[in-house]
């Protein structure tokens, strides 16, 4: 690195430059994947939750029943959340302590679950409500994806389409305007 800044000074700041700036795309992709993750399995957690809580299951038990049946970070979360009470950490503690850094939606039923531990506030008719909200907010964020497509796939279709048009329709006249003319 030192010979290339005696070499290039402007190639010696532009190299960690690009490493950061990388580093700040890679980062910013990784949280976007992991917004999308949650989004995903949100709607998925609440109806397990519903379900179970609708077939006559306490809280606790449809929590430990749920948390290994999903593979999103709210699967993981659940867990984590399942293993602290576990571990004697009051539960609507764990599951607001386990929920929080997964957002604000996440935050929303981790204070629903929570109310209804500590205060005894009825589960279902909240879980409901949450459940449909989450499946619309996943259902726009598909709808959102869907939009995109249209505009990613310009790019390949100029850099494919465009050099075969001019070279079936352009080139032959071309060719043929060349011949035309008298030598």
């Amino acid at each position: 690195m030192v010979l290339v800044g005696l070499l290039s000074p402007p190639l010696a700041l532009a190299v960690p430059a690009a490493v950061a700036l990388r580093a700040h795309f890679i980062g910013v992709r990784d949280r976007r994947t992991h917004a999308r993750l949650v989004t995903a399995g949100l709607p998925d957690a609440v109806d397990l939750l519903l379900l179970g809580s609708g077939a006559g299951l306490s809280l606790p038990l449809t929590h430990r029943l749920v948390a290994p049946h999903l593979r999103s970070p709210v699967g993981v979360a659940l867990a984590v959340a399942e293993a602290m009470a576990a571990g004697g950490r009051p539960r609507a503690d764990a599951i607001v302590d386990a929920l929080t850094p997964l957002g604000d939606r996440a935050l929303a039923l981790a204070h629903l679950l929570a109310d209804h531990l500590r205060y005894g506030v009825p589960l279902v008719p909240g879980l409901e409500r949450l459940g449909l909200e989450l499946r619309l907010d996943r259902r726009r964020a598909a709808e959102q994806q869907a939009r995109r497509v249209p505009v990613r796939l310009l790019g390949p279709l100029v850099i494919c389409t465009l050099p075969a048009f001019a070279l079936l329709t352009i080139v032959p006249l071309l060719v043929a305007s060349l011949r035309a003319l008298p030598s």
